[in-house]
């Protein structure tokens, strides 16, 4: 009898350790869970629960104007050696706190393209032999102003890789030092054998 009496108590801890193990894994576990579903508890998976996710309205960032319909004046260049010209037009100088900004609308008119061909603002404006680099003159106080450089990095339109459709204006942007005087217009040479723009008014 008395050896009975261990048998039936090893019985009956092991039922009752058994009972504790299913008992324990019937409550949910957070980390099964999050890794199951791939989302955080509690989280309701969707953007508009971000903060970040504001709609555009709210951000304060906005989107640049880039009517090409307007210019203050626009004159035709035919490319040397070739039967391709682009139309030149001034759209604006404005004066920015420290800088001046200056658009140039570009559409290359070109006779050996396709309409539906890429035209670089490079080949538009002459693909080497002759490239816009427009200088701002202040021919009253004697001043030439050029664009803005970072090194070898103008503050300007990047020419080679901005492409537009043949017969299609783009929008051409440079940055230059703001007027150190106070001058109303400023002439304008856009490239070597083409003529000056003159008079352009400043905006400020």
């Amino acid at each position: 009898m008395s050896s009975a009496r261990p048998a039936i108590l090893s019985v009956v801890l092991a039922a009752a350790l058994l009972t504790g193990c299913s008992s324990g894994g019937s409550s949910p576990d957070p980390q099964g869970t999050e890794a199951a579903t791939g989302a955080p508890s509690g989280s309701a998976g969707t953007a508009s629960s971000s903060p970040a996710a504001a709609s555009g309205a709210d951000s304060g960032v906005g989107v640049e104007s880039a009517d090409t319909s307007k210019v203050l004046a626009q004159q035709e260049y035919t490319l040397p050696g070739t039967k391709d010209s682009v139309k030149l037009g001034v759209q604006s100088l404005v004066v920015e706190g420290k800088t001046m900004v200056l658009k140039l609308v570009v559409t290359p008119e070109f006779s050996s393209v396709g309409d539906n061909e890429p035209v670089s603002i490079y080949d538009a404006t002459g693909g080497g032999s002759v490239y816009i680099a427009p200088k701002l003159v202040d021919r009253e106080n004697l001043k030439e102003y050029s664009l803005i450089h970072d090194g070898a990095t103008s503050w300007s339109t990047e020419i080679v890789t901005t492409d537009t459709t043949n017969h299609q204006p783009v929008i051409w942007w440079g940055v230059y030092a703001a007027p150190e005087d106070d001058v109303k217009t400023m002439d304008l040479r856009t490239m070597p054998g083409v003529p000056e723009f003159t008079n352009v008014p400043i905006q400020r």
